[in-house]
């Protein structure tokens, strides 16, 4: 496939309104197909809900070897309120760019797994080994095709993964995990020149968040030499109904970002210790967790040889061996929960920074060097 093809086919993945919510990666996942089909690679959808199905591509050696696989999400966010200089789905070209929603979070990424497995095959590639493609469905709310095909143990026959998200083609070994949880206060309404005959639930949420923020509530950790700490924010809330009645409901949700030493289910703990300590204040106050989203931190070793095997493929290139982090999570957070464990490396095309952003890009050049990078790598791996 020569480079016009490979930007067409990325431009007509953009082109494809794969926005979550609701999510429509069936469309994608068809288009995909329709190219595995034409190059007799074996596929298959897995369907997650309507309209939404994964879709798994695997090609096999003659020999027996590695498993190496590939994973892109086929989901992309909303393209948000500010107006946008280029159509957010026109994928237009300019300046050796190609823009649209996606662009960089990433169909650009998953393009280029595709198209390196469809130039592989063409090859005659792997001689032995086989490769394996998981496109996945609704990465950008949890994770969960990724969580769904872990389940179905499409995972477990895996050597190694390429998360293919955006790090501009620089190797990253390890992110942070994801704990959302989200608290609600129950209360009881009442007139708001009468306070004192209802329960406010705004005001027990209060001391919570008063306590989270304070002494009381500290997460232990121990701070990792890519990632760094954990954090903590409290970033929505909303309760009450109107000026002049006393709220029955608040509710708060919390991002909280880990590192490898922590465990999300002691984090739990703690916060159902704070909301228990400020009954002291107000016994009345009753109120419930609930987890949005729990995806766990991802290291692999410096030492592993498939991180040299990448290593070797990316310096080929002339680009840089070092080994960084990433404070967002990916895919990876759910297939390193497979029953057998392997190496999980984040690369691809597309500036994180640019990802959610209007007017989202990647650089063409940068596109089509990350197919030859990802060859270049089964290639290595799989020898």
């Amino acid at each position: 496939m020569d480079q016009e093809q490979a930007k067409s086919l990325l431009k007509e993945l953009i082109q494809i309104k794969s926005v979550n919510p609701p999510g429509n990666e069936t469309e994608v996942a068809k288009r995909l197909k329709i190219l595995f089909d034409e190059h007799g690679i074996e596929n298959e959808f897995v369907e997650y809900d309507n309209n939404r199905a994964n879709l798994i591509a695997h090609i096999k050696g003659e020999e027996e070897g590695p498993a190496l696989g590939f994973t892109g999400h086929m989901d992309v966010v909303p393209t948000g309120e500010i107006e946008w200089e280029h159509d957010p789905f026109a994928a237009e070209e300019q300046d050796g760019k190609i823009y649209g929603r996606g662009a960089c979070d990433m169909k650009s990424g998953l393009a280029a797994c595709v198209l390196a497995m469809v130039s592989l095959k063409k090859e005659g590639l792997p001689k032995k080994g086989s490769i394996t493609l998981l496109a996945t469905v609704g990465e950008e709310a949890g994770a969960v095709g990724a969580k769904q095909l872990t389940a179905l143990g499409y995972a477990d026959p895996l050597d190694a993964l390429i998360v293919a998200e955006p790090t501009r083609n620089q190797i990253k070994i390890a992110h942070k995990g994801a704990l959302w949880p989200q608290i609600i206060t129950y209360g009881k309404t009442a007139h708001g020149s009468m306070p004192d005959m209802g329960t406010n639930a705004v005001i027990h949420m209060n001391e919570i968040i008063h306590k989270l923020l304070g002494e009381e509530f500290k997460m232990q950790f121990e701070e990792d030499d890519l990632l760094g700490g954990a954090t903590f924010s409290v970033n929505a809330i909303s309760g009450g109904s109107n000026t002049n009645v006393v709220p029955d409901r608040c509710m708060v949700n919390i991002d909280i970002r880990t590192v490898p030493s922590q465990n999300h289910q002691q984090i739990i703990g703690q916060i159902e210790q704070i909301i228990q300590s400020a009954t002291l204040r107000y016994p009345d106050l009753k109120a419930d967790i609930q987890i949005l989203n729990d995806q766990p931190s991802l290291r692999t070793s410096r030492e592993d040889p498939f991180v040299q095997v990448v290593q070797d493929a990316v310096k080929a290139k002339g680009g840089t061996t070092a080994l960084g982090g990433m404070t967002g999570y990916t895919d990876g957070s759910q297939f390193s929960q497979a029953s057998k464990k392997f190496p999980i490396i984040v690369l691809g095309p597309g500036d994180t920074k640019l990802a959610h952003q209007p007017d989202e890009y990647v650089e063409v050049d940068e596109y089509l060097s990350s197919i030859q990078l990802y060859k270049d790598i089964a290639k290595k791996f799989l020898a």
